[in-house]
C-alpha cells in the first residue's frame, strides 16, 4: 500500500513515471525533485497516506531514492 501510493504521489509531483520504472533512480541528482518538490511530498504523505513528516527529520541521503523513501515510510509505520 505505501509502496503503490507513495510511486503514484512522486510521479504526480515530478510528472513522470520514471520512478515507477526506476524506483533506485536519484531523485534529487537527476533533477526530478528540488526543495518545494519536496514540500509538496511531505504535505501529500501526510494527507493522503495519513503519515507527518517534519523536514528536520529527513535529509536527502535518506530520501535520495523512492525505494528509500518507502523504506522510511514503512519503518515509521511499524515502529
Amino acid at each position: 500500500m505505501i509502496r503503490d501510493k507513495l510511486l503514484d504521489i512522486l510521479a504526480e509531483i515530478i510528472g513522470t513515471d520514471e520512478v515507477r520504472n526506476n524506483p533506485d533512480i536519484r531523485i534529487f541528482e537527476q533533477g526530478l525533485l528540488d526543495s518545494f518538490g519536496i514540500i509538496q511530498l511531505f504535505i501529500e504523505i501526510n494527507e493522503q497516506l495519513n503519515i507527518e513528516i517534519a523536514p528536520t527529520e529527513v535529509d536527502r541521503e535518506m530520501w535520495a531514492t523512492p525505494n528509500k523513501i518507502i523504506a522510511y515510510l514503512e519503518e515509521r509505520v511499524t515502529a
